[in-house]
């Protein structure tokens, strides 16, 4: 394992951590969310949703964390969600198919993809939710592009250049 994907995946672990917290991790996880990246396509396949659960995923540049923190702070993980649909530079991944959903369908296993994703560093961030229940949090390291473009990606949001 590169130095590169050591280093993303320690910070993975640690926004899971803090992820989990925030989230109140008393409630066990459901959802079994895994990631894949091919190319400049981010893809996470979710299955066994609870009844009534669903999931929704974006790819979040790690610049975009110092702007978290003061959702994260009110304890409330649907402010983290609000703020970051507020941002331009998070990318919303949908459903496959002629009606690109951003969520996937309540209770059913489903698809989230993000085609032509730019160069970067990410992390793909599932919320998977109910009205009965707490928002359940799933953080992965995301490595899209050939060579050295993620890190110039990341460097450039970073600068804001």
């Amino acid at each position: 394992m590169s130095i590169l994907r050591r280093t993303v995946a320690g910070v993975a672990v640690a926004a899971t951590a803090a992820g989990l917290t925030i989230a109140g991790s008393g409630a066990a996880s459901a959802a079994v969310v895994t990631p894949a990246v091919q190319g400049t396509t981010v893809q996470v396949n979710i299955t066994e949703p609870l009844p009534g659960q669903t999931c929704l995923g974006m790819l979040v540049p790690p610049y975009v964390a110092i702007h978290l923190i003061a959702p994260a702070a009110s304890g409330d993980l649907m402010e983290v969600v609000r703020a970051l649909g507020a941002r331009d530079d998070v990318i919303a991944m949908r459903t496959p198919g002629p009606i690109r959903l951003p969520v996937t369908l309540p209770g059913l296993p489903g698809t989230l993809s993000a085609e032509n994703v730019p160069p970067n560093i990410y992390a793909v961030t599932v919320f998977c939710m109910r009205s009965d229940g707490p928002v359940e949090p799933h953080l992965f390291p995301a490595v899209v592009g050939p060579g050295l473009d993620p890190i110039i990606g990341s460097v450039e949001g970073s600068t804001g250049s």
